[in-house]
């Protein structure tokens, strides 16, 4: 039985980043980005004003008081996306808005709110206003030319507002792994169907769905299979027309309707690991066919979902050519006591949450890895070690964190 990194290596290894797209950066959100982003002008492009006040010369009111304040003479207003056509002089100011250039001239803004007019239309300043105070001098963000974002980044809505900015309308990124879902066993049907006697609604498919589309990938097929040795391997071979990677769920365990091993055989697939050290999930099965990728995956829906982040997402973002593949893992403070699965790494769900800056983590009461229920509630998962029996309550433990699909806007904008 492989340990974790073993088996997440081994996946790894048999992933290169695959072929790049020109897309419209409109599209682009949630996918991986494969060329440098360059800025192609100053940020901001001029001294730019901070706050809505007075352009000024600082110099001018070093002696400014409450009993004396410095007089100067408004001379004209800068809105944000027009300009001051000339320079500012002695004993002279400008009304700027928040974002407009600052004129020629001037070296500091003073904010309205500190600012008197007098009654003939003198601008009072009743103490000193240091140069360079509200403004953001020019290529402060960014120079013209320097290097912004690197490729491997996955592009976030924060990262499009960068591309826009620097006026990349399509972008370079990674083609989208094509992924085909298969769910197997005899007890399933389909979500619109009233489940009978021993049957259960296919709600693996949904899952596997939005955790691809989150990971970047593209659902391009669906099938649902009886635990039937030649219907198993139709569905693989037919998945394997259209599909770069498959997810089979279900079917990969012991029992003598577990058919997913024998058909990936009978269709010339290589089995790479059928059994991991990780609870839950310990029969997640990964194997290649050439370029082919075919994870199989435990029924249960937790299983399924924890055996995703592990391995599945990971290999999905490196065929995208992603730099950093894995979630993001930290470490928080669990509230209540965890049962560990000695000698296997136990994942289990946990709501994360920050109480004076203090990282917490809630167990959630779950009844195993058949609790979808229980599990729709988790924002992150606790990590047991594989000697650690049991994590006592206001011990420090390791969390991988869940995406969330709330987040995912690609193809749905």
């Amino acid at each position: 039985m492989l340990g974790i990194e073993e088996a997440l290596k081994i996946v790894i290894d048999r992933v290169s980043p695959n072929g790049t797209e020109f897309i419209d950066a409109d599209l682009a959100i949630g996918r991986v980005l494969r060329e440098a982003i360059v800025s192609d002008l100053d940020l901001p492009p001029f001294d730019r004003a901070r706050m809505d006040g007075y352009a000024i010369r600082g110099g001018e009111t070093t002696n400014a008081t409450s009993a004396a304040p410095v007089r100067l003479v408004g001379i004209g207003e800068i809105a944000a996306g027009s300009f001051f056509d000339g320079e500012l002089g002695p004993g002279e100011a400008v009304r700027i808005m928040t974002g407009a250039p600052v004129p020629l001239g001037a070296d500091a803004v003073e904010r309205i709110e500190v600012i008197a007019v007098d009654q003939d239309g003198s601008i009072l300043l009743r103490e000193p206003v240091a140069p360079g105070k509200n403004i953001t001098p020019r290529a402060f963000e960014v120079a013209c030319g320097a290097l912004v974002v690197e490729p491997g980044e996955m592009i976030t809505p924060a990262l499009a507002a960068v591309m826009a900015t620097f006026g990349y309308a399509k972008v370079e990124v990674g083609v989208s792994p094509r992924v085909a879902l298969i769910s197997t066993g005899n007890e399933l049907v389909g979500v619109a169907e009233r489940p009978g006697p021993g049957k259960i609604r296919d709600s693996n498919a949904k899952v596997l769905a939005g955790y691809v589309l989150e990971a970047g990938g593209e659902v391009v097929s669906t099938a649902m299979v009886d635990d039937d040795l030649e219907a198993t391997v139709r569905a693989i071979r037919e998945a394997m027309e259209v599909a770069d990677l498959i997810l089979l769920s279900g079917g990969v365990s012991m029992g003598d309707y577990d058919l997913v091993k024998p058909a990936l055989r009978h269709c010339g697939a290589e089995i790479q690991f059928e059994r991991v050290a990780m609870h839950p999930g310990k029969p997640t099965v990964f194997a290649s066919r050439g370029e082919k990728l075919i994870f199989g995956l435990p029924g249960n829906p937790v299983s399924v979902a924890v055996a995703f982040f592990l391995f599945v997402r990971p290999a999905l973002r490196r065929w995208q050519g992603a730099t950093q593949i894995e979630l993001a893992r930290s470490r928080a403070i669990c509230t209540a006591r965890v049962k560990g699965a000695p000698p296997r790494r136990s994942h289990q769900p946990g709501r994360l949450r920050i109480v004076d800056g203090c990282a917490l983590i809630d167990p959630l009461r779950w009844s195993g890895s058949g609790d979808l229920v229980g599990f729709m509630n988790a924002s992150a998962l606790i990590v047991v070690p594989e000697e650690t029996a049991e994590i006592e309550p206001g011990q420090l433990t390791g969390i991988i964190e869940i995406p969330q699909q709330a987040a995912v806007a690609r193809r749905r904008l």
